[in-house]
C-alpha cells in the first residue's frame, strides 16, 4: 500500500473514532433520539464511510477515481468536519469529554490534511 493509501486509511480511522465521540456524547446533548433522525443519520454516516472505504480500495489498486473520490471524503469529512468543530461547533478548547474530544478534533483535521497533501500529490504525479 503507498504512503497516500495510508495517510487516507488514518484519516478514515480518526474520523470513525470521532463518530463515535459524536454518537456518545455529542448527538445525546441535542437530544437526537427521535428514530426517524437516528435512522437517517446512520444511513448518512454508513454512505459516507461506505463510499470513502470504496474509494480507499480503489486507490489501492491504482485508480484514478479512487484518489478523487477519496480526496472528496477526506475535504469533507476531516477537513472541513475538523475545521468546523475547532472553529465553530465546539472552539478549542473543547469541552465535549475533555481532553480526549480536544485531542481528536485536532487528530481528525491535522490527518485530513496531510491525506489531502498526499492524494492531491498523487493526483498531480498522475497528471504529469
Amino acid at each position: 500500500m503507498t504512503r497516500t493509501a495510508w495517510l487516507t486509511l488514518i484519516a478514515l480511522a480518526i474520523s470513525i473514532g470521532r463518530a463515535f465521540i459524536d454518537w456518545g456524547f455529542v448527538y445525546p446533548e441535542f437530544g437526537m433520539k427521535e428514530p426517524g433522525a437516528v435512522a437517517a443519520t446512520l444511513v448518512g454516516y454508513t454512505v459516507a464511510y461506505g463510499a470513502w472505504i470504496w474509494a480507499l480500495l480503489a486507490l489501492s489498486r491504482g485508480s484514478r477515481l479512487g484518489l478523487w473520490l477519496a480526496l472528496a471524503a477526506v475535504l469533507i469529512l476531516s477537513d472541513l468536519f475538523g475545521v468546523a468543530t475547532t472553529v465553530a461547533l465546539c472552539p478549542t478548547p473543547c469541552g465535549t469529554v475533555y481532553p480526549v474530544g480536544e485531542i481528536w478534533n485536532w487528530l481528525t483535521t491535522l490527518s485530513g490534511i496531510a491525506a489531502t497533501v498526499a492524494l492531491v500529490r498523487a493526483l498531480r504525479m498522475r497528471a504529469g
